[in-house]
C-alpha cells in the first residue's frame, strides 16, 4: 500500500501543469531515487493477537522504527544483493579498482551513510577519503616508491607523507591508528581551521591540483570533535528513513523533520533533554 501511495504522489505531482516552488522542491524529494520497501499495519499486529485499541500512533511508529533498524542490520543488503543479483539479473559494475586492500575480494559493497567500503569476506571496513600520516622513513618508503601520497611538511620526519587509507592497509595489512588519520578539508571548510594545532595547509603541487588552494590536512579526531559539537547528539535523533542526522525538531508540533528526505515523525524530549 505505502508503494502505491508514493507512485501515486509522484505521478500527481510530475504531472503538475505548473508547480509552485514549494511543489518544485516536492517533486525533487519524490524523484531522489528511493523506493520504499513495506510497512507496518495495525492490522498486521492484530493478526498475531495483540490489542490494537490500547496501542498508539507513537507505539507504532516506534515499532516501524526498531523494525527498520533490525532489518537495516540483519537482512537488508544481504536480501537486496541475492534477489537484485541471482533473482532478478541486475548487472553490476565490472571494476578490477575496488577491491579489498586486505584480501583482494571483489565482494565489496559501499554504504552511502557511513561513507565507507565493506568487504564481504573479512569485514574490512574503510574510507576512500581517509589518509593516513606515517611518518618515519621505514614506513613512508614503500609508498614514495610508488609515488603514492602527500607530502606531510609539519611532520618533522624526512619523506613523511598522507596516504590513502586504502593504500596504508594495502602494504601494512591493518587499519591506521585514528589518531594518525587525516581529512583533506577544501575551501571553504577549511577556513575554521586555519591557524589550528596540527592542522596542516596542502602546498604541495599534487596536493593543490587535488584538493584546490586554501586546504587543509585536518586530523580525523579534530573532524569528529567539531561534528560532535555542531550537533548533540543526546538531543537529535537518526532519521528511521535514511538515516540522516540533519534533523530539526519542532517542539511545539511535537514532531522531527530530516532534511535529507524531509520525513516527518512524531519526536518528544524527556526532562533531560533526550529524545522519545
Amino acid at each position: 500500500m505505502v508503494r502505491e501511495l508514493y507512485q501515486r504522489l509522484r505521478e500527481y505531482f510530475n504531472n503538475l501543469p505548473e508547480p509552485t516552488e514549494e511543489e518544485r522542491q516536492f517533486i525533487r524529494e519524490l524523484n531522489a531515487g528511493y523506493f520504499p520497501i513495506t510497512s507496518v499495519h495495525r492490522d498486521d499486529l492484530e493478526g498475531q493477537g495483540f490489542d490494537v485499541e490500547k496501542i498508539s500512533d507513537d507505539d507504532m511508529q516506534n515499532l516501524a522504527e526498531k523494525m527498520a533498524d533490525d532489518y537495516c542490520e540483519q537482512l537488508f543488503w544481504p536480501s537486496m544483493e541475492i534477489i537484485a543479483g541471482e533473482i532478478l539479473s541486475f548487472p553490476k559494475v565490472k571494476t578490477k579498482d575496488i577491491i579489498c586492500p586486505k584480501c583482494n575480494s571483489e565482494n565489496i559493497r559501499y554504504d552511502i551513510h557511513e561513507s565507507r567500503f565493506h568487504c564481504g569476506e573479512c569485514s574490512l571496513a574503510w574510507d576512500d577519503k581517509l589518509y593516513a600520516l606515517v611518518e618515519f622513513p621505514e614506513e613512508s618508503a614503500p609508498f614514495e616508491e610508488e609515488g603514492t601520497g602527500y607530502p606531510a611538511w609539519g611532520s618533522g620526519e624526512n619523506g613523511a607523507l598522507y596516504v590513502p587509507e586504502e593504500d596504508y592497509i594495502r602494504h601494512t595489512g591493518k587499519s591506521p591508528e585514528r589518531d594518525k588519520c587525516y581529512r583533506a578539508v577544501c575551501w571553504p571548510d577549511s577556513q575554521k581551521y586555519m591557524g589550528t594545532k596540527g592542522c596542516e595547509p596542502i602546498q604541495d603541487e599534487n596536493g593543490i591540483r587535488d584538493f584546490g588552494t586554501s586546504a587543509y590536512w585536518v586530523p580525523l579526531l579534530l573532524t569528529e570533535e567539531a561534528a560532535e559539537r555542531r550537533m548533540d547528539k543526546k538531543k537529535v535523533p537518526v532519521c528511521p528513513e535514511c538515516g540522516g542526522t540533519d534533523i530539526d525538531i519542532l517542539s511545539d508540533e511535537g514532531v522531527a523533520v530530516c532534511n535529507d528526505c524531509c520525513l516527518e515523525w512524531p519526536y518528544a524530549e524527556d526532562e533531560n533533554g533526550n529524545g522519545r
